[in-house]
């Protein structure tokens, strides 16, 4: 064990003792604090932007006096650990306006983030990035001559001539590496996290603080495989400038080629064919001729009365005028203005509206259901791209810090299906209250909808054990490449030839 533990200190002091270790404690401080500067800032402004969207739908709200009003909205709110892992924080939609009669489509939410592309790619990079490239190549530089420099100056060759086991020696080296590399990550992680303490906008919970220590541990298990793939490629060479070569091309092929590579892959040969947006559009179209012709059927049929409702109109005299929305928008909305209304007597049209607003629910329901089935294949396709992607440590690590901050595509999906339940939350209070075939879905001249108890929209992130359990595949992917990096130079050392 006191042989193990001189060469770990023997390790530590050589490397602490360099002008890499204070070049790239410098280098990472540095980028991690303007990281952490730019995103703070940006979430500020996204917090501030939030805030202001919800008062103003709050204000709207308050000028609603008829259920066919009723256009709730579901807002993201920005997420505080966005400021260590941007993800899809800032290319997902920020807003989801929700009508009843309107299919909800990812697409056609509100987006947010810079028009600009060269400040949005600006505004992309955090610490996660940060880590993953400044810290990564930090470890390859601190592990590329510890066994091939070593041998070229013949200190491998002193040392292996004094009783030191070989596997104790390459077990010392790694764990004096790695702890010279911790001071570095956790000095800047905690710097990171004391900046962004300081802002007045960022408040993080207990949870927050427990992902964020995840997010710590993660990262550590992410520098130790870059650590061994440099160890291992140095027992595996026999000059120093070999090594240093052959670890940094195999480090960018990982940590920038092979997921763009991927990405590109899977868009161009996408295994499974994504339907063409003006197909989709048809298709909503030609269901809404549906709901139309079976509406009008049944009304017919029902009352001997063509839509809509002309019975009104040669009893009381009435003029119903309906404004229609355009066929190329994803819903079908009808608005009513009955004149003279205050004296008229519209039950027979109350009932059609209870037989019929149900029903264009329904099939807003069925258009919903063909897009999302859309948005499905593209997701498919781009999950493959990210399966294929993760193969590798670095898109491993970024995947893993994603999830544990719920700042990940599924955390966004996860959003997206919220709303999609507000939705039915909404039709089914709506529901409940027979609020379809109430006057006051269509005037207010005797009585405004009672709309106090309206449901309220709450986004809810995934607690700190579901993002654990979301994230444990990429974990095990981290912790498989330490395992399988370390047994590999530890088992290419023992038969290490120093001829």
């Amino acid at each position: 064990m006191t042989t193990l533990w001189l060469i770990i200190q023997r390790e530590f002091i050589s490397n602490v003792l360099t002008s890499r270790f204070m070049i790239g404690f410098v280098v990472c401080l540095i980028s991690t604090a303007a990281a952490i500067f730019v995103q703070v800032a940006d979430y500020e402004k996204r917090s501030a932007a939030y805030h202001v969207a919800v008062q103003e739908h709050q204000d709207e709200t308050r000028t609603w006096d008829l259920y066919s009003q009723i256009n709730p909205k579901a807002h993201r709110k920005p997420n505080p650990l966005s400021i260590f892992r941007v993800g899809m924080e800032k290319s997902g939609a920020d807003m989801v306006s929700i009508d009843l009669a309107t299919p909800i489509w990812e697409k056609d939410a509100q987006k947010q983030g810079s028009d600009n592309p060269f400040l949005s790619i600006f505004l992309s990079v955090d610490v996660i990035f940060v880590f993953k490239i400044v810290l990564s190549a930090l470890a390859i530089l601190f592990a590329y001559n510890t066994i091939s420099g070593e041998r070229e100056d013949g200190t491998l060759k002193l040392v292996l001539s004094n009783p030191v086991p070989r596997d104790r020696l390459v077990l010392g080296k790694y764990l004096g590496g790695m702890l010279s590399l911790f001071p570095i990550v956790v000095i800047s992680f905690v710097v990171g996290l004391v900046i962004a303490f300081a802002s007045p906008t960022t408040t993080f919970n207990g949870s927050d603080l427990l992902r964020l220590v995840m997010v710590l541990i993660v990262s550590l298990l992410y520098v130790s495989v870059c650590y061994l793939l440099g160890l291992l490629l140095s027992v595996w060479t026999k000059a120093a400038a070999t090594t240093l070569i052959l670890s940094m091309f195999i480090w960018g092929i990982l940590t920038i080629v092979h997921s763009n590579i991927a990405t590109f892959a899977v868009s161009k040969f996408p295994p499974h064919k994504l339907q063409p947006e003006k197909e989709a559009r048809q298709q909503v179209e030609k269901i809404w001729e549906d709901f139309k012709t079976e509406r009008d059927t049944y009304i017919l049929k029902k009352w001997g009365y063509k839509y809509p409702v002309s019975a009104i109109s040669q009893e009381e005299a009435l003029s119903i005028q309906i404004t229609m929305s355009s066929p190329w928008e994803l819903g079908f909305k009808e608005l009513y203005n009955i004149e003279p209304i205050r004296n008229a007597n519209v039950s027979k049209f109350q009932e059609v509206l209870g037989y019929q607003e149900p029903l264009r629910i329904d099939y807003a329901n069925k258009a919903e259901e063909l897009l999302k089935r859309r948005e499905e294949i593209s997701e498919r396709n781009a999950q493959l791209a990210r399966d294929i992607s993760r193969i590798s440590f670095a898109d491993a690590y970024r995947f893993a810090v994603g999830t544990i901050t719920g700042t990940d595509r599924e955390s966004y999906n996860d959003f997206m299906d919220q709303t999609r339940r507000y939705k039915r939350q909404i039709v089914g209070h709506l529901a409940d209250k027979n609020a379809f075939s109430e006057r006051a879905w269509f005037s207010s001249d005797k009585e405004a909808a009672e709309l106090i108890d309206l449901p309220v929209f709450q986004h809810r992130y995934n607690s700190v054990s579901e993002s654990f359990f979301r994230a444990l595949g990429d974990i095990f992917i981290l912790l498989a490449w330490n395992v399988i990096l370390f047994i590999g130079a530890y088992l290419s050392f023992l038969r290490y030839d120093m001829s």
